[in-house]
């Protein structure tokens, strides 16, 4: 008995030392979990709590996880649940992931650097998303699908090396006041922003797009508008993308922009893309060893706003005649503005080299045909005599 009572003395000792031992792992993983939220102050925006662990992220799937994380807010329109002040590189896929969840989240004041998608949106509720004021790095800022009514707003995304924004099936989404800068020393980076498949109706507005190879491309979106932005040291401004006529991209409106010093065309509309209106928009510099600053290789596409009678400026206008437009749909743009609408970095000519000739052509064509035309009626009236 005493033997078998030692044994059981023994176990409890050697259960209650593992149960120790778990706890205090658990407790431990679990304050590194939860670090952020039990020890800051929720009120206190502007405080960035830094992760070391180079496996830290936040993956989400469902509202039930939402509950695990204990975020600030209550889920509701009003107090979204709030993913705040975070700051960390991590070898994840995903810095940020959110998947089938129903509630409103609010993604705000992070520095992420992650392996792939710094946040990661997909399959979200309509109108229950908001990126705002973040710092995104790596192969890809912000990626959405299959959620609409996105807000995007007032982020950076700095030498992403791929796409900064993407949206796939978002409809009615708005990406607004973001940054997005390529790499500056190892030569442009890939997309600033990319809109495809479904993403209908969205708006891109006062977004600073600056050293990527494409700024924005369209696949497969209508309704779509692009207003205000910078599109500036870039490969190619705006791609209207098509593969066909059913992943073409129509009834989009560009208006507003300033495409500036990008090597090869400020907007490039390729096949099968129709019925987009282009104005008010400032070409400046663009495919400088061309013959235009951009390309219409589509259906029905209108350079010029058809009720004011305006079109855009274009910095290589002669000032005479409309602006003829490259590409095989031989478009012009009937109405140049005679001034840029924006400012620029670039020296815009101050006379018009086309009335230049125009004055020249007159000044000196006028007084030779007056005279031609006196020597001629004089001949006339010596025969008569």
């Amino acid at each position: 008995m005493r033997k078998a009572q030692k044994v059981s003395l023994f176990l409890i000792v050697c259960i209650s030392i593992f149960s120790v031992l778990f706890t205090n792992l658990y407790n431990s993983n679990l304050q590194f979990r939860h670090h952020y939220f039990e020890n800051s102050n929720s009120n206190n925006i502007n405080i960035l709590t830094s992760f070391n662990s180079n496996n830290f992220s936040i993956e989400i799937n469902s509202d039930d996880d939402l509950l695990t994380y204990s975020f600030p807010g209550t889920g509701n329109y009003t107090d979204p649940y709030r993913i705040e002040n975070f700051s960390f590189t991590t070898s994840q896929s995903y810095g940020i992931k959110i998947y089938n969840t129903t509630k409103h989240i609010l993604i705000q004041n992070c520095n992420i650097n992650a392996q792939s998608d710094a946040i990661n949106v997909r399959k979200t509720a309509p109108d229950t998303i908001i990126i705002n004021n973040n710092t995104l790095s790596g192969s890809l800022g912000i990626y959405i699908d299959n959620s609409s009514h996105i807000r995007i707003t007032n982020n950076k995304c700095i030498e992403t090396t791929w796409i900064s924004i993407i949206l796939n099936n978002a409809p009615y989404s708005l990406i607004a006041n973001n940054t997005l800068i390529g790499n500056t020393l190892l030569g442009k980076s890939g997309i600033a922003i990319k809109i495809e498949f479904g993403s209908h109706y969205s708006q891109i507005i006062n977004n600073k797009i600056i050293n990527n190879n494409d700024g924005i491309l369209l696949h497969h979106v209508s309704g779509c508008t692009i207003k205000n932005n910078i599109l500036r040291n870039n490969r190619l401004g705006i791609l209207l993308d098509g593969f066909n006529r059913e992943q073409s991209s129509s009834n989009l409106t560009i208006t507003d922009n300033l495409f500036e010093n990008n090597s090869w065309y400020g907007l490039l509309i390729l096949n099968y893309n129709h019925n987009n209106v282009v104005y008010h928009n400032s070409f400046v510099n663009n495919n400088p060893n061309g013959k235009s600053q951009a390309k219409d290789d589509g259906e029905n596409n209108i350079w010029f706003n058809t009720t004011l009678k305006e079109g855009n400026y274009w910095s290589d206008w002669w000032g005479i005649l409309p602006y003829p437009i490259d590409g095989s749909a031989n478009k012009n743009d009937m109405y140049p503005l005679e001034s840029p609408l924006h400012p620029t970095i670039t020296k815009i000519p101050t006379f018009f080299i086309g009335r230049v000739v125009l004055v020249i052509a007159l000044s000196i064509g006028i007084p030779v045909f007056l005279t031609i035309t006196i020597l001629i009626i004089k001949k006339f009236k010596k025969k008569r005599v």
